[in-house]
């Protein structure tokens, strides 16, 4: 059956439909004893709600293991009619990334842009550029990448995929094209030194390095000339950005945060505020286990 084709067909009265894609798997939701609720991104038809049923009751099922990480899968979905929700009733491993669990700033990094997608695509919007830079990102996290470097440099990539953006060329209170010094959020541009200065608390600093990245989109992203300074400036950035387009901070920036701030070279970035609540929250509802820095089926009951 050729894959991202969904057929259809006509059960009595109602129109049911199946589907083959690939997919990322974003978020999983404890739904019962022995099943879960997934948010799916594939690659065809944006993000996608499936039913997982009898994943979580057996251990040996191979379905868990290929929806148990942040592997590339071949699944296959079916619903009675086309306001159902799909049932999973296939998932193999497409293209595996086991690295990532075993790197817990890694995983990390991994946890922000699923929760970025969980929460700012909408359902049934589809986007190959963004599964694609997304598979992208996480077979750089496979591979050793640096997970600030690369974090940092993706979320900018999604932001504009989004529909966003931000605009460098000039101060959005003077006009003026130098002295960039600033960076307003809720503008989303840059601010020269003049217009900033009074205001420095309440607006993000900027630098060249900074811009020439914020400038350079393109992907696989060119970052050998980005310190880790300017990595977590620009990280800093696009996580606050995508904060204020959410609603409220992300679950999962204070994780990655705390760990970025246990590896040397990455003093710049301190890890925020967050109760016990917050942490867990964000770690059980992307899949993360605080405890045993792995992907948990049994953290929400």
């Amino acid at each position: 059956m050729p894959w991202g084709i969904p057929i259809i067909w006509k059960l009595g009265t109602e129109v049911g439909v199946r589907l083959f894609d690939h997919g990322l798997v974003i978020q999983r939701i404890n739904f019962s004893e022995s099943s879960l609720v997934l948010k799916v991104l594939t690659r065809l038809y944006g993000k996608q709600t499936l039913m997982a049923r009898g994943v979580r009751k057996n251990g040996r099922n191979g379905r868990r293991a290929a929806l148990s990480g942040f592997h590339t899968i071949d699944l296959e979905g079916q619903a009675r009619s086309q306001t159902a929700m799909l049932v999973l009733t296939r998932a193999d491993i497409g293209y595996a990334r086991h690295r990532i669990l075993h790197q817990p700033t890694a995983l990390a990094a991994a946890q922000v842009i699923q929760e970025v997608i969980s929460r700012l695509t909408a359902d049934a919007d589809p986007c190959e550029a963004l599964f694609d830079v997304t598979s992208s990102f996480l077979d750089l996290l496979e591979d050793g990448g640096d997970p600030l470097l690369y974090l940092s440099m993706v979320l900018g990539r999604v932001i504009h995929l989004l529909g966003y953006g931000w605009r460098l060329a000039g101060c959005v209170g003077c006009g003026r094209l130098d002295n960039l010094a600033f960076f307003s959020v809720k503008r989303q541009q840059a601010v020269c030194i003049s217009c900033g200065g009074p205001y420095a608390e309440r607006l993000l600093p900027l630098t060249s390095e900074v811009i020439w990245a914020m400038d350079c989109l393109d992907w696989p992203p060119d970052c050998g000339t980005l310190s880790p300074h300017g990595a977590g400036l620009l990280y800093r950035i696009g996580i606050n950005c995508l904060a204020r387009m959410a609603g409220g901070r992300l679950l999962t920036d204070g994780p990655f945060r705390a760990m970025i701030g246990r590896c040397p070279g990455y003093t710049h970035a301190p890890p925020i505020q967050e109760t016990a609540d917050d942490r867990q929250r964000a770690f059980g509802n992307f899949g993360l286990s605080p405890v045993q820095g792995g992907i948990g089926f049994e953290l929400q009951k």
